[in-house]
């Protein structure tokens, strides 16, 4: 119920199609076969957010990611931090592997190239099984979450 209800705000605020959320959820399901929400709420960095030392690679590939999304802002390709969530870009998945399509919109390429790198890292590690926490306010947001979640329920 939560993710809708998130979802449905977020295309009331952003009357758009949900790109960037939309194109790493199909990139990761075209490379690992599984959903990109196996790494939401993992560690340090992976979901909303994120700050503190990565607890481990998988950790440090969504860090990686997280820095990616904030260059292409500096360098002014994407016009800010929620416009780079919502922003779309065109890829194709052959046999398994995810290739960016080429753009005239900077912020699409930078978008799609940060993308696909962060599920080429987590091709390096299995399958989270279990989604270790950070320590510090990332931990207290994640209690919070999960809290609610429970609540919902």
């Amino acid at each position: 119920m939560k993710p809708i209800f998130i979802a449905s705000l977020l295309l009331t605020l952003f009357p758009v199609s949900f790109g960037a959320l939309w194109n790493l959820e199909k990139i990761c399901e075209c490379e690992l076969g599984y959903n990109a929400l196996a790494y939401n709420n993992y560690g340090c960095w992976c979901g909303l957010g994120g700050s503190q030392k990565p607890i481990d690679g998988v950790d440090r590939c969504c860090m990686m990611h997280d820095k990616c999304y904030d260059r292409a802002v500096d360098k002014k390709l994407c016009i800010t931090t929620s416009f780079e969530y919502i922003d779309d870009f065109r890829w194709q998945c052959t046999n398994n592997t995810a290739a960016c399509e080429a753009s005239t919109n900077a912020c699409a390429a930078a978008l799609c190239a940060c993308d696909k790198a962060v599920v080429d890292c987590w091709k390096q590690y299995e399958k989270p099984r279990s989604k270790p926490k950070c320590n510090g306010i990332r931990r207290l947001l994640q209690l919070v979450d999960s809290a609610l979640e429970h609540f919902e329920h």
